[in-house]
This record gives C-alpha cells, structure tokens and sequence, in this order.
C-alpha cells in the first residue's frame, strides 16, 4: 500500500517559481515570437514596395540576383498592421545574375487595411549586418497590382 507524503511548504514555493519562470521563458521563446527593434533612420536597402491586390503584396527589387527575402513577422498596431522582412545578399564568392530580380512576398492581409513594412538587411550567412528593422514602405504609396503576360503551353 502507498502513503501519501505531504511536501514542505518551501520546495512548494521553489517548484511554483520553478514552473512560472520556464513557462515564461518558453513564451519568448517561440518561432517568430520577438519584438522588433525599430530604427528611426530611413531604409537604404533595395527597393521596397507595396502593391495592391484583394491582399497586400510586399515586392522587393534587389539590384542583382541571388538575394533572399523572408517574412519574419506580422504584427498588429493601433491603427494599423506592421510587416518585418529580412533581405539576405548572396554569397560574395559567388556568379550572380547582374540585373535587378524583382521578389514577392504574399500578404493574408487584406488591402483596406493600413500597412507598414520594415526591413533590415542581413549579411551573406543570415547573421545580422545593422540589427534593427528600418521603416521600408506604406501603403499609402501603393502601386497598383503589375499585370503579367499569360503564356499558354505549346503542345508539340
């Protein structure tokens, strides 16, 4: 037969503490979970827009081919929705196509919504070149959506 044996009241306390600051830490700690330091100097990377369709579409024109672009977060304000990206260069070392390669990232955030991107630039291995994130683009300055070609296959 088992015996229940009541525990002391202080490895109660250093258990609550215990628990309350791992949940705590694994709050933080989730992907795409962290508050962006914002820069008030201006965007001096590659071209950054915004282009109005039934949903906001953030375009990225880097100057040569090979760069990468991701959506590191989305993040609600009052009066508005702020987008975090991250530009990546290629690799020095290696050949690269010498003309600016026009990038898109898709939004699920519909066009009567206000928009503000920020954007910082990375270094080659995705290691951060200047940290915060500078104001990039708006949707007041929105482009129209860009119309392409339909290309039909040939059967032969």
């Amino acid at each position: 037969m088992y015996r229940i044996v009541p525990k002391a009241p202080k490895t109660l306390k250093v258990a609550a503490a215990f628990a309350a600051a791992s949940l705590l830490a694994l709050e933080g700690c989730g992907p795409g979970r962290f508050v962006p330091e914002k820069s008030p100097n201006a965007w001096r990377g590659p071209d950054v827009w915004v282009e109005s369709s039934p949903q906001w579409t953030i375009v990225v024109q880097p100057p040569i081919g090979g760069w990468q672009i991701f959506l590191d977060q989305i993040m609600e304000q009052r009066g508005r929705t702020e987008v975090f990206i991250s530009l990546i260069p290629p690799n020095p070392s290696f050949i690269v196509t010498p003309s600016p390669v026009e990038q898109r990232i898709s939004t699920p955030i519909r066009n009567n919504v206000t928009l503000w991107v920020y954007a910082r630039q990375l270094d080659f291995r995705g290691q951060p070149d200047s940290a915060p994130f500078s104001l990039a683009a708006k949707s007041e300055d929105a482009k129209p959506p860009q119309k392409f070609e339909e290309v039909k296959p040939t059967l032969e």
